[in-house]
């Protein structure tokens, strides 16, 4: 599977390249558009011609869209069937995100989550213990302030923007 870095100001894919993304290929720049209809592409599941996929992103012209579907398919993300429209051929996975399902997620979103869950549970037992009034072991706070501190440290990468120039990873 091929990756890519990309450096995004938004977390989760709406659907659409977030403001700011530029992404590099192997044959130089593959720009924000061509990023989009891929997304697109991947989102709706099934073969799309190049005016539904204008009308769709809201793009000027079929004819900007072709071009951006041909980039995909000497990248070799996409093909073409024999009426003439486009399917994803293989997802491509980002470095720094993943595929859930038909979402492009970064993997900073799914780390905050998991320490928020677990933020929310040790702070549940602590208020048990607190409302009951039997003591709290010193190890058992000393987590839950590591848990707090790594809760907010994913929270911030999160929503952060971030401008970084993505390069291509193995």
């Amino acid at each position: 599977m091929e990756h890519l870095r990309v450096g995004v100001k938004y977390i989760i894919s709406n659907g659409r390249c977030p403001v700011g993304v530029a992404l590099q290929d192997t044959n130089g720049e593959l720009n924000v558009t061509t990023f989009d209809i891929y997304l697109h592409l991947v989102k709706v599941g099934a073969a799309v011609g190049p005016r539904d996929v204008m009308r769709a992103l809201g793009v000027s012209s079929p004819a900007v869209v072709h071009r951006h579907l041909q980039k995909l398919v000497d990248l070799g993300w996409v093909d073409k069937d024999v009426y003439g429209r486009y399917f994803v051929r293989r997802k491509v996975g980002f470095k720094g995100y993943m595929w859930v399902g038909r979402r492009l997620v970064a993997r900073s979103v799914l780390f905050s989550a998991v320490f928020a869950v677990l933020l929310s549970v040790f702070l549940a037992i602590l208020l048990i213990h607190i409302a009951l009034g039997s003591p709290i072991d010193s190890s058992y706070a000393l987590l839950t302030l590591v848990t707090i501190i790594a809760t907010g440290f994913f929270f911030v990468e999160v929503w952060r923007p971030r401008k970084r120039t993505p390069r291509e990873s193995i």
